[in-house]
């Protein structure tokens, strides 16, 4: 497998989850900064010009969920094994989707890539997404409030999601002080060997 990679929140999600699996895979860099990723080879791996691309034999695969649900379905772990328990992991991964992912990307896009660029940040951009996320979040809060981790007991793919999400939010000043739960989760996410040992950005 070769997962083509630059340190920011949706690669992360897939070599956190491939850590997780202790799965070997070579790593590619993408500098998104020299817009490596509009290149016509990299265009080729993917039209639309984003990390992650995962290359695993004859399939090449785009779009960070897609990616982790393919690595649950290989490898049979951290993954629900019940057409219940699957459609309840994707139903996580497409809430993150929809609900967190558009502002959090206001957010951290403006606070941090921007800034990295040398960019003048879009502050109605932020000021939107600080608006938008406290709602979803307090949903997330209230999931937790009855299990240790977003599908139950244990660790899945799913937190693999979550953590780097939440993760980059923080680094990017937004406050989890009104979301505890949240906030001790994203700790025990940090905590984890897998994700101590996946490439960021210094700071994040």
């Amino acid at each position: 497998m070769k997962l083509y990679y630059f340190p920011s929140p949706n690669p992360q999600k897939v070599r956190f989850a491939l850590n997780e699996l202790g799965l070997e895979c070579e790593t590619v860099a993408v500098d998104l900064v020299k817009r490596e990723q509009r290149t016509p080879e990299f265009l080729a791996l993917n039209p639309y010009g984003r990390v992650p691309v995962l290359v695993d034999g004859d399939l090449n695969l785009w779009e960070s969920h897609a990616i982790l649900a393919y690595l649950g379905e290989k490898t049979g772990r951290l993954w629900p094994t019940s057409a219940a328990g699957r459609a309840d992991a994707l139903r996580w991964l497409f809430f993150l989707t929809s609900a967190i992912s558009p502002p959090a990307t206001e957010v951290a896009f403006n606070r941090i890539a921007v800034k990295l660029a040398g960019g003048t940040p879009d502050e109605a951009a932020i000021a939107r997404g600080e608006k938008a996320l406290p709602p979803a979040i307090e949903i997330i809060e209230h999931h937790l409030a009855d299990h240790r981790w977003m599908l139950g007991a244990d660790f899945s793919l799913v937190d693999c999601d979550y953590g780097p999400t939440f993760n980059v939010l923080e680094k990017a000043g937004f406050s989890f002080a009104d979301f505890p739960k949240v906030h001790a989760y994203l700790d025990a996410t940090r905590a984890r060997r897998a994700w101590q040992e996946t490439p960021r950005l210094p700071g994040l």
